[in-house]
Order: structure tokens, then C-alpha cells, then sequence
């Protein structure tokens, strides 16, 4: 019995050092705007994990490294898909409505089918 309290133990000790804190920072709220460079590639996004709150006027500066559409699943109508094109830098601009995480993808011109290469987090200020 002994054994399978110690177990436990150290099982729940590995599973709260492994939960991330996703709250937002003071700072990151009290702006009313943000500006976030983001750098796209075929596969990956950097920052992969872009965060906002709602409310904040968002301003992305997307450089691509690579040719095709940019998609934020979820904010289809404030964010719109956006051509890219490797070597340019395209700036969208939006407003964050909604709390949530949102997929970011990435529609290359060789490949229509969509890679995910990141996710939005909208943190509720």
C-alpha cells in the first residue's frame, strides 16, 4: 500500500511540473495595442505560440519565408486569409474579440491542404 501512495506521489508531483501556466503577465492586458513579429516557414511558425487578450487591437507582421496563404482558423472574418510571399513581409491587422486558442496555418501554393504551424492563445484580461 505503501508503494502505491509513494507512486501517486510522485506521479501527481510530475504531472503539476509539467502544466504550464497560460495566464497571461500584468503587462501583456494592460496595452491596448500589441505588435507581434511573427516569422513563417514551410513547416513552423516563430513565436509558434503568438498570445494577445481580447480587446487588444492586434497588429501581426508576418515575414515568410516561403509562398502561400497565411490562415488563423477561427478569426476568419476580423483576420482574414492573407497571400504570402517568401522575402515579404505582410502586415494584418485586427481586433482580438474572442478568448481562445486558435490554429494558424499555413496553405502552401504546392500544397492546398493546410500545416499547422502554431496557435493564437486570446487571453481573457
Amino acid at each position: 500500500m505503501r508503494r502505491i501512495a509513494a507512486l501517486l506521489t510522485l506521479l501527481s508531483v510530475g504531472v503539476v511540473a509539467c502544466v504550464e501556466d497560460t495566464s497571461p503577465d500584468d503587462e501583456l492586458c494592460a496595452a491596448p495595442s500589441i505588435q507581434l513579429e511573427l516569422v513563417l516557414e514551410a513547416d513552423a511558425l516563430t513565436p509558434a505560440d503568438p498570445s494577445v487578450c481580447r480587446g487588444q487591437t492586434v497588429r501581426l507582421t508576418v515575414m515568410s519565408q516561403v509562398d502561400g496563404v497565411f490562415h488563423v482558423h477561427g478569426y476568419d472574418e476580423e483576420l482574414p486569409a492573407a497571400a504570402v510571399r517568401a522575402g515579404e513581409e505582410v502586415v494584418l491587422d485586427f481586433v482580438a474579440e474572442r478568448s481562445g486558442q486558435f490554429p494558424i496555418e499555413l496553405h502552401a501554393d504546392d500544397d492546398p491542404r493546410g500545416v499547422a504551424v502554431g496557435i493564437l492563445t486570446v487571453h481573457e484580461p
